[in-house]
């Protein structure tokens, strides 16, 4: 009997990985006898029309980087309803590994972490390449202690971004490590991968990020508006320097954080001196990186768990509870991501800046000024128009993700599948003004015609409710 070799040369000997885009295999390359990783995604049966353009995406993005720092793409392609990607195999452990083995690392050892991160970042940068999901489970520590980042699979092109890959709206990456704006929706750019380097310091330092939770809805509300605690506060003997990193890596604005070349300097001035009060964070006013124009866009997909570790216990704590007795449970979680989201609504409808969104998002702040001939539209104008203002817009951004990550959050189930898939049409009409009101009604009768349970239903049902109040 003849052995099948994936793309006739590739022999898949074990499964090392899993994620969301596929599994991950040790294998050997049999036309130049070596070992290899191959990351596979079966096609058969895929809803996501867009998935086999994003592998191919990652195929081609990750191959052009070059970095010590970036994992080696040798091969790629698709066979049959496989698509693969061939890549160097590492050995080592990630640092969601070592963290999850050891606990928090050292000084020593989280500067010169960082530092290998940062170069890693750099490189990918330079082409144009933002990552949008650095996280533990994607920092591999190789034998020698070389770290490289890996999987690419949901990097885009800094403003090339594919219409129907990286669509307005899709907010894709971890939400423990998902900066403000990623979470609330918006357009990502550098800066998004340097606050989830703030993250990863503060991991590597405590234990744990600086925001954490079992549901990610509640996660990435913290993201957008509360303010992530100091370094310090966790571990008071770190470096008044790394302190006043970290606290400028979690700004809320993009444009306040540090690149990459300030942060790498900065990390470098602290491993040759750590006691240093200061490190070279500034940057002159003509030099100053500006933030790309951030778009709201809709919602597309769930945050991963807060945590990465992948271990069974962590996947079974993200979701809502599954036994028929848990309806209490259920309902206070989803009030809890209720009150965040219409909390967050009111005090922003009502002028008082939460969480700074005009500062942090100046782009959808400045498109919210009326222009034309009055400034006072009347009651009936403002009833006949679908656009909503800049508040009301993050605010209904943010509402429809809620929806995504409540069905995210069910078990699996074909009935779950449906409803999402229908959830993302939908949310896109909510979003563009489409008739918002029939829409979400039309998708409210779906759910409850659907084979959902009853707290199921109860639970979509609640989140479907904060979109409404804001129609």
């Amino acid at each position: 009997m003849t052995e099948h070799l994936l793309a006739g040369r590739y022999r898949l000997e074990r499964e090392i990985g899993a994620g969301g885009m596929g599994r991950v295999w040790r294998a050997r390359d049999v036309r130049l006898d070596r070992e290899v990783a191959i990351k596979t995604v079966d096609l058969g049966g895929v809803r996501d029309p867009s998935l086999a353009g994003r592998f191919q995406r990652e195929i081609v993005l990750t191959a052009r980087l070059t970095s010590p720092h970036t994992v080696t793409v040798f091969d790629g392609g698709v066979d049959g309803n496989t698509a693969y990607l061939v890549m160097e195999l590492l050995r080592g452990e990630s640092l969601a590994e070592l963290i999850s083995r050891r606990g928090p690392l050292g000084l020593t050892a989280t500067l010169d972490v960082a530092r290998q991160v940062t170069l890693g970042l750099a490189a990918a940068h330079a082409v144009g390449l933002v990552h949008r999901d650095i996280k533990p489970a994607n920092v591999m520590l190789t034998e020698g202690g070389k770290v490289k980042l890996l999987d690419f699979g949901i990097a885009q092109l800094t403003g090339q971004a594919d219409p129907h890959l990286t669509a307005p709206s899709m907010t894709i990456g971890t939400a423990a490590y998902m900066s403000p704006e990623q979470a609330a929706g918006l357009r990502v750019d550098a800066a998004t991968d340097l606050y989830a380097l703030g993250c990863l310091i503060m991991t590597m330092l405590t234990g744990r990020p600086p925001f954490d939770g079992d549901q990610p809805v509640v996660v990435a509300a913290h993201q957008i508006n509360s303010a992530p605690p100091r370094l310090s506060q966790r571990r008071p003997e770190v470096p008044q320097g790394l302190d006043a990193l970290v606290a400028a890596l979690l700004a809320k604005s993009p444009s306040e954080r540090p690149d990459t070349t300030r942060t790498l300097r900065a990390i470098e001035q602290l491993q040759a001196n750590p006691s240093a009060p200061t490190v070279p964070l500034a940057a002159p006013p003509a030099t100053a990186p500006t933030a790309a124009p951030m778009q709201p866009t809709r919602p597309y997909t769930q945050p991963a768990p807060a945590q990465s570790s992948g271990s069974p216990a962590v996947r079974a704590r993200a979701t809502l509870p599954q036994q028929p007795g848990s309806w209490w449970i259920a309902g206070v979680l989803l009030s809890l991501m209720a009150a965040v989201l219409v909390a967050g609504v009111a005090v922003n409808l009502s002028g008082l800046a939460l969480t700074n969104l005009g500062r942090v998002f100046p782009a959808a702040s400045t498109s919210a000024k009326p222009t034309g001939a009055s400034p006072r539209p009347s009651a009936t104008a403002s009833k006949k128009t679908n656009t909503p203002d800049a508040g009301t817009a993050v605010a209904l951004a943010a509402a429809l993700q809620g929806v995504q990550l409540a069905l995210g959050s069910l078990p699996d189930s074909e009935a779950k599948a449906d409803l999402v898939q229908l959830w993302e049409t939908m949310s896109g009409r909510i979003s563009a003004g489409s008739n918002p009101k029939d829409n979400l009604t039309a998708f409210e009768k779906a759910v409850k015609a659907s084979d959902l349970e009853g707290w199921e239903q109860q639970a979509v049902l609640a989140a479907t409710g904060i979109v409404k109040s804001l129609l």
